[in-house]
């Protein structure tokens, strides 16, 4: 109408907010009455159960993840309780060696000094006797004497001459009792050094038992697991005909290992996919990758710093004449009855068990392609796959006899001598 009044510009935005919230209210009851309808559209109770259920499922994994780092820490802390037991073990072992070996010097010169006595003891009876007659019945002794009198005077003479060097004599014998009854003293100290040594030792022979069950209780799933590898190593042990033949195929067997666990790896990775069309991001390549292992000790730089396997005598060097073999392609350590051996680097047990003439066979694989291999156990501690630290407890020597652990070092299959990359001990050479 031509005499209407405009509406001013607030009474317009009055009633377009007005508009709008009727629309809204109006979508806003069409989709609740929708949702009422089909029955398939997620209602707000079902929402907060899938939530607490997603709740529940990562406090699980969160138990997990805590449970599985507690297992990795207690296997980390009984690893290291072990190779500080087998420590302790090895130098009880080479005290009651150095123990046994004083005590059998004690005793030989504890023999000698008695020997020797007696024999003193003898001559000075004799004398003693002589010149006792002479002193009590001089004049008897003298009409008795086959000799002129002259002669039997003179033989006094000799005699009563002789006393200063009996007397010396004397107290020479007397010093060397002193030293007899002072080695006596040391032998029986030693034997009761030697009786604390061997009690402690069956004392810290028993707590490595116990950390061998801890352990054992904590590798089963390990073990289950690497029950398919024992299996085919254990073929390869009977298929092969020499040493060179098992290191070679023991080596194949953990390339192949190798490459099956990378895979999983990538198998069980997280499937992250981008948008469509769109290119992955940084973070995506990366959690697509498998999380590398940790990067080994360097072997090449330990030469010089391996514990030897086992405390003993080293009765054959490396490249020494056999009766069998000809050279020697490793050492042989002469041991005590049931001695501890120790891994000498860090690494993982790549065959254990018994090889032809070997006798219980352990091959430690390390880093940059060398591996140690150690014959003559009655027993093995170490189980294929399992990674070992330097120093830890691999296996137990023969509890009788003379006991003799054959150890051999190879560069990628090829002998070497292990005496440069051992550690010198005390009146001992590495060659």
């Amino acid at each position: 109408m031509r005499g209407a009044v405009p509406p001013s510009k607030s009474t317009q935005l009055a009633s377009l907010i007005s508009a709008g919230v009727t629309c809204a209210t109006i979508f806003f009851q069409s989709n609740v009455a929708t949702a009422q309808d089909d029955p398939s559209a997620p209602r707000p109770a079902d929402l907060q159960a899938v939530e607490q259920d997603l709740q529940r499922e990562q406090a699980a994994k969160d138990d997990a993840t805590r449970m599985a780092e507690r297992a990795a820490a207690d296997a980390a802390k009984i690893q290291n309780d072990m190779v500080e037991a087998a420590r302790r073990i090895q130098d009880r072992e080479r005290a009651l060696t150095g123990l046994e070996a004083q005590l059998s010097n004690l005793e030989e010169q504890r023999a000698e000094m008695a020997a020797a006595l007696i024999n003193k003891d003898a001559q000075m009876r004799e004398v003693l006797l002589a010149l006792e007659r002479l002193a009590v019945r001089p004049t008897d002794a003298i009409l008795l004497q086959p000799l002129r009198p002259a002669d039997a005077i003179r033989s006094g003479l000799v005699l009563s001459a002789a006393i200063p060097a009996l007397t010396e004599n004397a107290a020479r014998l007397q010093i060397e009792l002193e030293a007899l009854y002072t080695t006596r003293t040391k032998i029986v100290d030693r034997r009761s050094t030697l009786a604390l040594e061997a009690l402690s030792l069956i004392e810290d022979q028993t707590r490595l038992e116990k950390l061998h069950a801890e352990k054992a209780s904590l590798q089963k799933g390990f073990e289950r697991q690497a029950t398919d590898s024992e299996k085919r190593i254990a073929a390869l042990a009977r298929e092969a005909n020499d040493l060179r033949e098992l290191l070679d195929s023991v080596i194949a067997e953990r390339k192949r290992q190798g490459e099956e666990e990378s895979k999983r790896m990538v198998r069980e990775a997280p499937v992250l996919t981008p948008p469509d069309g769109a290119a992955p991001t940084p973070d995506i390549v990366a959690a697509r990758r498998p999380t590398p292992p940790t990067p080994a000790r360097s072997f090449s730089k330990a030469r010089g710093t391996l514990p030897f396997p086992a405390e003993g005598r080293l009765s054959q060097r490396y490249g020494e004449g056999t009766e069998s073999e000809g050279l020697a392609k490793g050492i042989v350590i002469t041991t005590r009855t049931a001695a501890q051996v120790v891994s000498p680097f860090d690494g993982v047990v790549a065959f254990a068990g018994p090889f032809r003439g070997y006798g219980q066979l352990l091959i430690l694989e390390h880093s940059e392609g060398y591996h140690t291999l150690l014959a003559g156990m009655s027993r093995l501690d170490g189980a294929v796959g399992q990674r070992v630290l330097a120093g830890e407890p691999v296996g137990v020597m023969s509890p009788e006899g003379d006991p003799s652990l054959y150890v051999e070092l190879r560069r990628d299959g090829q002998p070497i001598n292990p005496l440069p990359w051992l550690a010198t001990r005390t009146n001992e050479k590495s060659g």
